[in-house]
């Protein structure tokens, strides 16, 4: 019978083939991950986009007033997120499910792809506006 030989394995990270030694370097010498707020806003607002009946509304000019929806600001923390999401939603769509909806699904993203802990998801309805109705600049 002929021993077939597994192919090598790559080392760990930290790792050294002179030295013998398999693991991890010292969790302060393997650096950090820190994201920014403005990424956290950035998911949380295309999160809230992804849930059936929140709108998207507005011109970069109605965001430096404070008119563009979904409007999101967060505050981060040592890897802990809050959230507040003002949100424009479409009627007739109930509006206390659709803010759960947002809050759930903006939470779960924020820790899937960004792995941070959120603490609170806050969700204003900001604005309701008729199905099929959009804004329309005037030219």
């Amino acid at each position: 019978m002929t021993e077939v030989a597994a192919p090598p394995q790559p080392l760990p990270a930290g790792a050294t083939a002179a030295s013998g030694e398999v693991g991890l370097a010292e969790p302060g010498e393997r650096g950090r991950l820190d994201i920014a707020e403005r990424v956290v806003e950035r998911v949380a607002h295309i999160a809230a986009c992804e849930v059936r009946g929140v709108r998207s509304v507005g011109s970069s000019l109605e965001g430096v007033v404070g008119r563009q929806y979904p409007n999101v600001k967060a505050q981060m923390a040592g890897g802990h997120a809050r959230v507040d999401v003002d949100i424009a939603v479409t009627w007739p769509i109930p509006l206390a499910r659709t803010a759960a909806e947002v809050r759930e699904h903006v939470s779960e993203r924020l820790t899937s792809l960004l792995g941070v802990k959120v603490d609170a998801v806050d969700v204003t309805i900001a604005t309701v506006s008729p199905a099929g109705t959009e804004h329309r600049r005037v030219q």
